[in-house]
């Protein structure tokens, strides 16, 4: 097995699909808990190519409210198959503390760059093309909402500017930089 993956294209491809499809996993994940429409172009998409690998699962892990735990659970397991391939790969011990670190800590941190991309979005086509619908736009809206919602209530309004995007981009940025790599250290390599 390890002479398959020792080929850096082929390792770099497996590690690309394993990590495509834990986004949107992830993305699923995510749509659920902002109770985003899933009568969306989009949503529909994202439920269809996720739904043949979660329905069974769903049936062990439940959703509790609008948390999707078994999406979730699945990102978490592909995000750990993408660890055990680089880590086969480039030859190095199986560590499987840092495995289960590396797995958790890419699933948090795809959660938070995919609110960060829907803000982002949100942002700046509400300066291009403010009112004109898109299923792309208008999930990012739904999905950045929730969390710039707390935001908007403990800043004053300050006439037409909407400050709220940029405490919520720093405070996701905080999040990652310095909460994450302290409940979840990073280390290049296992061992």
């Amino acid at each position: 097995m390890s002479e398959l993956l020792a080929s850096e294209p082929l390792t770099f491809i497996i590690t690309i699909v394993l990590r495509s499809f834990a986004l949107i996993l992830l993305l699923r994940f995510v749509l659920q808990a902002t109770r985003a429409s899933f009568y969306n172009p989009f949503s529909e998409t994202v439920v269809r190519i996720t739904e043949p690998v979660l329905r069974n699962l769903r049936l062990l892990l439940r959703p509790y409210r609008n948390l999707d735990f078994a999406s979730f659970l699945t990102a978490w397991l592909v995000h750990l198959l993408a660890a055990i391939v680089y880590v086969a790969a480039k030859g190095l011990t199986m560590d499987p503390v840092w495995l289960l670190n590396d797995a958790l800590r890419g699933t948090l941190n795809l959660i938070i760059n995919i609110f960060l991309v829907a803000i982002i979005v949100s942002i700046v086509m509400s300066w291009l093309a403010p009112g004109i619908y898109s299923p792309a736009t208008n999930i990012a809206r739904e999905i950045a909402e929730p969390v710039l919602a707390p935001a908007r209530r403990l800043l004053p309004p300050l006439g037409g500017l909407d400050l709220s995007p940029m405490v919520t981009l720093l405070a996701l940025f905080l999040i990652e930089s310095f909460i994450l790599d302290n409940l979840l250290p990073y280390r290049l390599w296992p061992g």
